[in-house]
């Protein structure tokens, strides 16, 4: 049977988003192969947890800034459509199989059109006329969320112990599995756009990815650093591809 194009067994994180140069590019990939760690990007940089999750209350969900958390972002992009991914973050990429990473608990985000027209109407007073699009229902929700955390806050000792504990599991597990996944997009954007999340196809890892070399498998490099690479690492056997 034919491979599915759309999708890959593989997923890959690219580095040096921020870096102009190449050259620095590449020695953020070959320092994370030395270390043979990817470290999870955090609320705090100073912080040593290997995970950590911040609540905005203030912010919006549909902005994609209710929460911060420390996690490693791969794309689930078949390698021979990495083009306009590359094109937004860098050329210098590391991929492991889903099912290495799958032990380690990665799961994919859940997208959410933020202009569409949401499925159901959440709730009164909101009905037909009044919720314009996915952004205006979540807000919506995120809004009473909020004000829930914030009165079972202010009755303390009020709030009877076992009903806290329910509610403290409730939200614990919501922020983390569910709320903090969600990723707000525009589904009128093209498909270049740096806006259109939709298309990087994300999986996140909420903690340090550690490996050894021989779980990696495959390093994405423009072939002018192959000799580098070979030089620096020749004890790797995994797939290298270059990116023109």
């Amino acid at each position: 049977m034919p491979l599915q194009r759309y999708v890959s067994p593989d997923l890959t994180h690219f580095v040096g988003r921020r870096l102009r140069a190449q050259g620095k590019q590449y020695a953020v990939l070959r320092a994370i192969l030395l270390e043979r760690r990817l470290r999870a990007r955090s609320p705090e940089r100073r912080s040593r947890e290997s995970y950590a999750l911040e609540v905005h209350w203030d912010g919006r969900l549909s902005g994609n800034n209710a929460f911060r958390g420390s996690y490693v972002c791969f794309c689930d992009i078949p390698p021979g459509d990495l083009e306009v991914h590359m094109q937004k973050y860098s050329r210098f990429g590391i991929a492991f199989t889903k099912d290495f990473l799958l032990e380690l608990g990665a799961a994919p985000v859940m997208y959410v059109p933020g202009r569409g027209r949401p499925a159901l109407l959440p709730f009164h007073p909101y009905g037909p006329g009044v919720v314009s699009s996915n952004n205006v229902a979540f807000d919506a929700f995120w809004r009473k969320y909020a004000r829930l955390y914030s009165r079972i806050e202010r009755r303390g000792n009020d709030v009877p112990e076992d009903v806290r504990q329910l509610f403290d599991h409730v939200r614990g597990f919501l922020d983390v599995h569910v709320l903090s996944h969600l990723k707000f997009f525009d589904p009128y954007l093209h498909d270049e756009h740096k806006r259109n999340y939709y298309m990087e196809r994300e999986w996140r890892v909420m903690s340090e990815v550690k490996f050894r070399l021989r779980d990696v498998r495959r390093v994405i490099l423009p072939d002018r650093f192959a000799i580098p690479f070979r030089r620096d690492f020749p004890k790797y056997e995994g797939e290298v591809v270059f990116a023109e």
